[in-house]
């Protein structure tokens, strides 16, 4: 393949550049890719490929620049600082409004009867076999269900083998302790 038809793969770099006779010019600097601004500035050797703030290509003579500043890392800068912000910003509205979402379920589990679960409770519930919205009726209702389903004594009257009863019996104390968390928890709301 012919040099000419070949274009490497490159990415416009901001810069200023201030020249030797005082005066300043700002556009864009092609810097290849895989390639800093730097290592494109130490290869150039008399002249370097420059596009105005205006499009105009051109080549700039590298013993005219006295310096190049890099505009890109700034605007860069800003636009994560500006992001950061935002960021920020918008975590604390999500926090705000889940903040306000649970305080207005809890006024509505308030008014409907109906208990906030946190920590052991939501393994209470479980083992009661409970939903979270579960209502203080809905918990009764559940654990005489239960009750009635893993007593020893009704096991016993149905001819069930002791070690199903001892089973049953270990059963029954768990759902009893569930039941206390959720009564003591109903109560104390």
């Amino acid at each position: 393949m012919s040099s000419s038809g070949y274009r490497r793969a490159t990415k416009n770099h901001a810069v200023r550049v201030d020249h030797t006779d005082g005066s300043v010019t700002t556009g864009f600097i092609p810097v290849p890719q895989g390639m800093d601004l730097f290592g494109t500035m130490m290869q150039a050797q008399h002249f370097i490929h420059f596009e105005t703030d205006d499009g105009e290509q051109t080549l700039m003579n590298v013993s005219s620049i006295k310096r190049v500043t890099s505009t890109e890392s700034k605007v860069d800068k800003s636009a994560a600082e500006a992001s950061a912000a935002e960021k920020a910003r918008a975590e604390r509205e999500a926090e705000e409004a889940r903040r306000r979402a649970e305080e207005e379920a809890r006024r509505k589990a308030a008014r409907d009867g109906k208990v906030e679960w946190t920590g052991e409770q939501y393994d209470a519930l479980e083992m009661l076999g409970l939903k979270a919205s579960a209502s203080k009726d809905e918990i009764s209702a559940a654990y005489r269900k239960l009750v009635k389903l893993y007593h020893p004594d009704r096991l016993r009257g149905l001819g069930v083998s002791p070690k199903k009863i001892e089973f049953a019996a270990e059963r029954l104390a768990e759902i009893n302790n569930a039941y206390r968390v959720l009564v003591s928890s109903a109560k104390a709301a």
